[in-house]
This record gives C-alpha cells, structure tokens and sequence, in this order.
C-alpha cells in the first residue's frame, strides 16, 4: 500500500474495504474526534481522518490560515495514495465541511469520489460575509462562538495552560474560515451531496442547511437530527447509519467531473 501522508490517518484498517470515508473535523478539532468511526463502518469501509496542522499528532507543526493551502496539502495526500481501497466519499462537520467541499473541488475528475457529506454547515454564500479584511478573533469572541454551539465544557476555559493550548488553534481556524470567499460562477460537482444538520443548531439556519443542493448536478439529499451544533456525538449510531444507506446507493466504479456553474 502507498505510504499514507501525515495530513492523513487510518485508526482502523480495514483489508477488505471496497470503499474510504475520508473525514474532516471541525474548527479546534482533530483526528481523535472520529477515532472510533472506524470500528462503527464495519469491514467495507474504511474511514480515513484528515489531521490539520498544529494540533494532536502534528503539534509541532506551524497552523495553516489559508483555505487554499491547507487543501492543496489535503487532496495531494489523497491523490498520492491513488484509489485505495477503493472510491472515496467526503464527511465534514462545521468547518471540516468547508474544508471537505473544498477538497472535493480540488479532487474532481482525478480521483473516483462516490460523495460529499456536509454536516452542520451553511451553504458557501448563504451566510452574511463581510467584505473587510478578516483579522484574528479575541478570546471573548471565540469563547462565544463555543458557548453558542454548545458540546465544550466551557470551564477548561478557566485554567490558564488549556486556555493556552486551545485558544490558538481556535483563533487560526476561525481565521481560515472568516477569510473564506467562494467566487461565484465555479464548478458544480456531479456526485451527491448529503447535508446533515442539527434541528436546534441556532447557528445554522434551515434554508442555508437546503442552499447545499444548488452545487451539484446530481442528487441533494438533507437529514435534521435532533440536536444543537454537535448533534452527531449523540447521534453518531444514526449518522453512520444515514452515512452507509447513501454510500450503499452508489456504484463503486465512476470517475468524478464537474459542470461549470453559469
């Protein structure tokens, strides 16, 4: 097998898998928060976890602030292992949807994807996007953010060294998804796309959750679950199951490509 990336990790591998799930976490996340997904997807998928730069196994690393480098380091790692084991299929939750979409952009046509999953993520532009120059958010504003979604203990916040160790990738995260600004007139994607949200998420609105389906060619399909921002940790039984229903709809063999969107 190829060697796999360092912006990629397998937990659990799986020799007879037809397909991988590559998963993308959310902003402040890592590789450790899907860690168990692996064992849930039984033998035939194999679900890889994308590790971000600066945090758990890549610590050492410098952050990486820019969407576009961040995703030219990400889907070079999936091209460089080639179709193994066999089609691919995109999940992203809150940022790591973004981040996913992205990818799957970057992917298209040069590698077999089967689908994009986005999970408690406005659609690019149905959100309010400022045109000033995104800067760094403050403590207060990122601790805001967290105590909205709700799913964070928010009092590891009152001792100094988790502050310290958190509160940076934080910042560097929101900075990547505050600079974010999809132009208009891009290319649709022609596999499905599955948005999955949570039905009292107040950060994510029910309309912009729909917006998803206007960037593909091919089926749109939308799950409320009962929950706020991070609705899948009680929902993870249900959102594998939704997850393998719709990857058991698609053929194994295809090659992804893209209309351009007028």
């Amino acid at each position: 097998m190829t060697a796999i990336p360092n912006c990629l990790m397998i937990p659990c591998p799986r020799p007879t898998a037809t397909r991988r799930l590559v998963v993308f976490p959310h902003a402040g996340g890592g590789a450790n928060f899907y860690r168990a997904w692996g064992e849930r997807f039984g033998p035939d998928v194999e679900v890889w976890i994308v590790q971000y730069p600066g945090r758990e196994s890549r610590m050492a690393e410098p952050f990486v602030s820019d969407l576009d480098e961040l995703v030219g380091e990400i889907s070079a790692g999936l091209r460089a292992t080639g179709n193994e084991p066999g089609n691919t299929a995109l999940f992203g939750h809150s940022m790591g949807a973004t981040i996913a979409y992205e990818t799957a952009l970057a992917l298209a046509g040069g590698l077999p994807l089967d689908a994009l999953f986005v999970s408690a993520r406005r659609a690019p532009g149905s959100g309010p996007v400022s045109e000033a120059r995104a800067r760094p958010r403050t403590d207060e504003e990122i601790l805001a953010v967290l105590r909205q979604h709700g799913g964070t203990p928010m009092e590891i916040f009152d001792q100094p060294l988790a502050r310290e160790l958190f509160l940076p990738v934080l910042r560097n995260d929101y900075l990547l998804l505050d600079s974010y600004r999809p132009e208009a007139g891009r290319p649709l994607l022609d596999i499905p796309i599955t948005a999955l949200s949570g039905r009292q998420d107040s950060s994510v609105e029910a309309e912009s959750v729909m917006g998803w389906g206007r960037f593909t060619t091919a089926e749109f399909h939308s799950h409320a679950l009962d929950g706020g921002h991070f609705y899948l940790v009680p929902q993870v039984d249900r959102v594998v199951e939704l997850v393998r229903a719709h990857l058991r709809d698609y053929p194994l063999v295809g090659k992804s490509s893209m209309r351009w969107n007028a």
